[in-house]
């Protein structure tokens, strides 16, 4: 796929989004959500994936101290973020782009590759904006099945791909089953099938992995235009309501993308981007976060285990798990007990618990043995 058929591409997505109605645009999460009203402000939220224990005291001091910068544009501070990032992954700052959260760059990508009747590939379930996304513009959103052990299916995905193939989704680790790839597989995966069309990698979990950042795909984006990783400071960061995430892939993709990032670029505010750009500072936060929000993995697992409830292993910061043991669902059961958890429609028997505090998980796991048996 050359550059200049991607352009002609993005500008034919840019007049197709401006003619859509609103209504065909898919609202992420809208399955299956548990909508949060004002009485429930005061529930432990296990619903979203996100990290309780932020936002960090250096995000909190860069936030009041950026408000004084809020009658400027936020030129510097984002040429300060890229440079930090760039730093932290060790790679060139024209190999960064800086997002509103990875959803803005899992949009673009999706706009970039997902129009003209072609088709995006991804497993089943998996987190599924860009598809959702492409799907708006008239792609299709071509679902492969998990492997009978849940984990992602690269080899069927491979043997999916065909001329109308725009894009592959990988989600890693994924999402909601928590499993991971291994880096060795993924790795091989996208060095043959990026040769064919765009590899789109998901590592929004991947700091909750094995190995942590060292199964990133990054070292390959940075290499091969076609191979695109994003992530996020919303999960290990604790951000997510501040909408901070990046891309991270070869000089000539991250410079297409630009030219139809909206707003020049400029869709994170001076607070936010003071707030990741503190978090880069502070890394002794992420480390505790890191530390804590595994515990809470464990906790629930050996919990898990002792009632014989079955679960995905997970390298994320949630645990998917089987519904069968409770006497009722573990979505209403929880909500009685002022926990909210999240289960899907097209994943039945099956239910998601975020990790929170160790406190807020042992909550849960007592609030959940009243209801096992």
């Amino acid at each position: 796929m050359t550059t200049l058929s991607r352009r002609a591409w993005l500008h034919r997505s840019a007049l197709a989004a401006a003619a859509l109605p609103l209504s065909r645009w898919y609202q992420p999460g809208q399955e299956s959500m548990v909508s949060q009203t004002e009485d429930e402000t005061d529930f432990i939220r296990l619903n979203f994936n996100e990290n309780s224990y932020g936002p960090s005291d250096a995000a909190r001091t860069a936030i009041l101290a950026s408000l004084s910068e809020a009658n400027r544009y936020p030129w510097a501070i984002h040429q300060k973020l890229i440079t930090q990032i760039a730093e932290r992954e060790n790679v060139s700052p024209d190999n960064v782009m800086i997002t509103a959260g990875s959803s803005e760059i899992l949009g673009l990508v999706g706009l970039a590759y997902g129009i003209e009747g072609g088709e995006v590939l991804g497993c089943h379930p998996t987190f599924d904006f860009t598809m959702r996304y492409a799907e708006g513009l008239g792609c299709t959103w071509s679902r492969t099945p998990l492997t009978e052990d849940y984990h992602y299916n690269l080899a069927a995905l491979a043997a999916a791909a065909g001329p109308k193939t725009r894009l592959t989704f990988v989600c890693n680790p994924n999402n909601p089953t928590g499993i991971e790839t291994s880096y060795t597989e993924l790795h091989a995966f996208c060095l043959d099938q990026s040769n064919r069309h765009p590899i789109f990698i998901d590592e929004a979990y991947i700091e909750f992995s094995s190995k942590g950042r060292r199964n990133s795909m990054v070292d390959l984006a940075v290499r091969k235009p076609d191979v695109v990783v994003s992530r996020t400071f919303s999960k290990i960061h604790g951000l997510a309501g501040l909408r901070v995430g990046y891309g991270l892939a070869h000089p000539a993709t991250i410079a297409l993308l630009k030219n139809y990032h909206t707003g020049r670029g400029m869709t994170i505010a001076n607070t936010s981007a003071a707030a990741a750009s503190a978090c880069l500072n502070d890394p002794s936060f992420e480390d505790f976060c890191l530390e804590k929000m595994i515990q809470g993995r464990e906790m629930v697992c050996q919990a898990f285990d002792g009632w014989g409830v079955e679960y995905m292993p997970s390298a994320a910061s949630f645990v998917f798990f089987k519904n069968d043991k409770f006497n009722m669902l573990p979505i209403d059961a929880l909500k009685k007990e002022k926990i909210l958890v999240r289960d899907y429609d097209y994943f039945p028997g099956w239910t998601r618990v975020s990790i929170g505090t160790v406190d807020q998980m042992k909550s849960f796991i007592a609030a959940a043995g009243k209801y096992i048996g």
